[in-house]
């Protein structure tokens, strides 16, 4: 009999830490943030055929919940990259302070009217607060046009 209450109390915390380990790595994970930006957008804007986006996991500031870091890459040339990166947040009010927090440090080249509130920062970045989602775009061989287009894409859809 104390044998089998060994086993089961051994079950019983092999299965608390499976079931632990599997929600961490669940809550660790990006939310398919790439789907706010659909390599068909991209081609139509940039004017040429882009892979299926390359979806790294961001870090989550003060501890919140996960972003994506998506990266396109041109089918003809490999230098044309788009950088992708969103965090959707809890509320419109986190965003904003999120957004209100990297403005306050950055360099701000010009502030587009797109979503609720937009800046370029002085690498050349656009930064764009709609709602609950903070996301930014750059373009590795590309031009603000095709920048502002591509992000005027994504506000739209949210």
């Amino acid at each position: 009999m104390k044998k089998q209450s060994g086993i089961l109390i051994v079950l019983g915390v092999l299965a608390g830490i499976v079931f632990a380990t599997s929600e961490k790595t669940f809550a660790a994970s990006p939310s398919d943030g790439c789907a706010l930006l659909t390599p068909a957008q991209v081609e139509k804007v940039v004017g040429q055929p882009f892979e299926a986006p390359k979806e790294l996991a961001l870090i989550p500031p003060f501890g919140q919940k996960w972003g994506s870091h998506c990266i396109y890459r041109s089918q003809k040339d490999r230098n044309v990259v788009v950088d992708f990166f969103v965090y959707v947040t809890a509320s419109p009010a986190q965003a904003k302070q999120w957004y209100d927090m990297g403005a306050a440090v950055s360099k701000k080249k010009s502030e587009p009217a797109i979503g609720d509130a937009a800046y370029v920062d002085s690498n050349g970045a656009l930064y764009v607060l709609k709602s609950n989602v903070l996301y930014w775009i750059s373009i590795e061989r590309g031009s603000p046009k095709q920048q502002l287009d591509l992000a005027a894409a994504v506000a739209s859809q949210i």
